[in-house]
């Protein structure tokens, strides 16, 4: 986990008054990291899964920790405010499902943490200087865990880029207008290069290093740390026009359907 970077956007959500220190989290595909990140903060109310079976609750203090697969979460829709995850959908073997996931079980909405797919990161792919596929984290999990689904598989690094994003949230729940806030940071590799690449690549990319913050102070996209948030639509406020809300039931709206989608008939000429 890019600490500094979530630590940052967390704050600047904190500023802006969309998560506070109380707000209910639950954290998935998280660990002792994310256990110290919320310590920092303040926040109170927090709920660690992972489906690393070596974990045990009293690690995790002052917080629950449970047992969950992020991909199908045994909660119900709504259960806490805000779900958040940071680096751990790319270890998934369907990051889609275990985004709705989370989006079902949040109230609010959902705080999202991974790489950003764009010109300069697959560049650095090509050019071997970025892995494609997450090995280092088995090796540094005893060659047994760590990988796809928590397993010694490695697991392909799924990159998002911010339109997919939105597709998978509006696909998803298409019922009203979705608030969206996107975050970018740059994260160089120095402290992994040279165990997964080597000493010459390592260089290369310090030696690029200066050439890279330019570019992405001018271009924020092409930074590779990246967090998505989609706050829920406010119901009713928020409905799409051509739908009816009553209570909790969403409906279609046929007179908007009728006035804007079906031509007007002709009057009939009225008999002498």
């Amino acid at each position: 986990m890019r600490a500094h970077f979530v630590e940052s956007v967390l704050n600047t959500l904190v500023r802006g008054t969309i998560i506070d220190s109380s707000t209910s989290v639950l954290a998935v595909c998280a660990g002792a990291a994310e256990r110290d990140l919320f310590v920092k903060l303040g926040f109170s109310n927090v709920v660690i899964t992972n489906l690393d079976d070596r974990m045990r609750k009293d690690q995790f203090a002052p917080y629950d920790w449970e047992y969950q697969d992020a991909q199908a979460l045994s909660y119900e829709d709504d259960t806490f405010e805000v779900a958040f995850v940071a680096d751990g959908l790319h270890h998934c073997q369907s990051p889609h499902r275990a985004l709705l996931e989370m989006y079902r079980v949040a109230r609010c909405g959902v705080i999202v943490v991974e790489s950003r797919d764009g010109l300069l990161m697959r560049l650095a792919n090509r050019l071997g200087l970025s892995p494609e596929y997450e090995i280092e984290a088995v090796v540094g999990n005893d060659f047994a865990y760590g990988g796809l689904n928590n397993t010694p598989i490695p697991n392909y690094i799924y990159r998002w880029t911010e339109a997919e994003f939105k597709k998978v949230i509006k696909a998803f729940n298409p019922v009203g207008r979705h608030q969206y806030r996107f975050f970018y940071g740059l994260n160089l590799p120095y402290e992994t290069a040279e165990y997964k690449i080597g000493r010459c690549k390592l260089w290369a990319i310090r030696l690029a290093g200066p050439f890279i913050k330019l570019v992405t102070m001018l271009f924020k996209k092409q930074c590779n740390s990246f967090a998505m948030v989609a706050l829920k639509p406010a119901m009713p406020d928020d409905a799409w026009p051509w739908l009816t809300v009553e209570g909790t039931s969403v409906g279609f709206n046929a007179d908007y359907a009728r006035k804007h989608y079906l031509k007007p008939t002709k009057k009939q000429p009225k008999a002498r």
